[in-house]
Parts: C-alpha cells; structure tokens; sequence
C-alpha cells in the first residue's frame, strides 16, 4: 500500500524542516512549501491525501489557500495556528478546513491528528451492497463518501460528511452538540460544540446552494439539531 502524501506549507522554514522530518519517519511522503502561492503551485503540480497549512503566511495566508484548494478538491486539511482565539480557529473551519491545531504543539500529536483525519477520509474498502442511506431527498453514500440532494451532488469535506451522516442516522431525533461530536468524530480530536455549529452552518449552506428551499435540519434551541423526516 503506498504511503500517504502529504503537503506541508509552512513559511517557518525551520519547523516546516523538523516536521517533515518527524512525519517521514513515520511513513509519510512530504513535500512542502514555504508560502502559500508556493503551495498552491505544488498543489496542483501533485497530488495528495491531505494538506498541512499554516494559517499566517507571506504571499498567501492560509485561510485563503483553502479556500482556493476547496474551489477544486476535497482534500483534508488541517490548519496549523498560533492564534489562540476561539474566533480564529472557527474561520478556519468556516472555510474549508477539517481540524487545526494550535502551536506550540508536539510532532507525536500532529502526526495522530493526520492519522485520525486520513481514517475518516478513507471509505475502508468496497461497501456492502445497499449501503446508502435515503432520507427522502437526501442520499448518502457511505462508501463512495458521496453526497446528493434531489439527484444534485453535494460536496462536503469529510468532517462535514460525517455530522450529516450522524444526523441521517438517526433521523426525527435531536442530536446534542456532545452527542454528534461523539457519533460523528469519535474520541480521536478534541473539538468544541461552537465548531459543531459551524459544520452545520456550512452543511445547510451547500445544500441550500441546490435546493434554495432546504429547511431539513432544524435547530432545536438550548438542546442541538435534528435531520427532520421526510413528509
């Protein structure tokens, strides 16, 4: 099985060399860049399982060059940031991104949240037959990692999947913000309830975008949200 490739962009030219490092001994193929024009470039010169940014850089910052990465691939990301705001870290998931982690941090926890976000990304094999989950115009498939609303495509990154596909599970019910945290990212990244917002946000933007009069995922105030039945 080839080793997952990654790219690292990081204008830190001496982190970007200890991490790259650091990920290579642990199987890991590594290109990086030192800017996010430079980044990009590489990008579409290559092709890769996931993207490490920094968020402030030179040329490019790295919340613009997700974006940019978003407008043609689904590709994971993760953010790195020494911002410490709440704020800064919920724009980083606002646009694009599927975990952050803020600095200073330890190459042993960066290399176990790429790990985490590589086996959410990956379907783990063939599906068995049937395994797409309808709800009315909803279709999820679990397999492909592929969503469609009325027949239209819906792109979602893998962490926005993964709450839609929670929510689908178990359609009619409310889901807490702790509870879909658990169901649809398990224990492997510590995230906050305002980021679960922010998925949702995201998810009934896209699906709005093919259906202007989506209203299925209702809000329940004080207690979390809820993927209604279909009439």
């Amino acid at each position: 099985m080839p080793a997952p490739s990654l790219l690292l962009v990081d204008d830190d030219l001496a982190l970007s060399g200890v991490l790259a490092a650091a990920l290579v001994e642990e199987g890991f193929e590594v290109t990086t860049a030192r800017d996010g024009r430079a980044g990009l470039a590489a990008f579409q010169a290559g092709r890769f399982d996931l993207v490490v940014l920094d968020v402030l850089m030179p040329e490019l910052d790295g919340l613009e060059l997700c974006r940019r990465l978003r407008q043609r691939s689904q590709v994971p990301v993760i953010f790195l940031t020494s911002r410490a705001d709440e704020v800064d870290r919920i724009t980083g998931l606002e646009t694009g991104a599927d975990d952050y982690l803020a600095k200073p941090f330890s190459t042993r926890e960066l290399v176990a949240r790429i790990r985490a976000v590589l086996r959410r990304a990956a379907p783990g094999g063939p599906p068995p037959l049937g395994e797409v989950l309808e709800v009315g115009a909803l279709a999820i498939d679990t397999g492909r990692v592929e969503v469609r609303w009325g027949g239209a495509p819906v792109a979602l990154t893998h962490s926005e999947f993964g709450v839609l596909l929670a929510l689908a599970r178990h359609v009619g019910f409310v889901l807490g913000r702790e509870r879909l945290i658990d169901l649809a990212r398990g224990d492997e990244v510590v995230i906050t309830e305002r980021t679960i917002d922010t998925f949702i946000k995201r998810i009934r933007h896209k699906l709005h975008a093919v259906d202007p009069a989506f209203d299925a995922i209702e809000t329940v105030v004080g207690v979390g949200y809820r993927l209604k039945a279909p009439r």
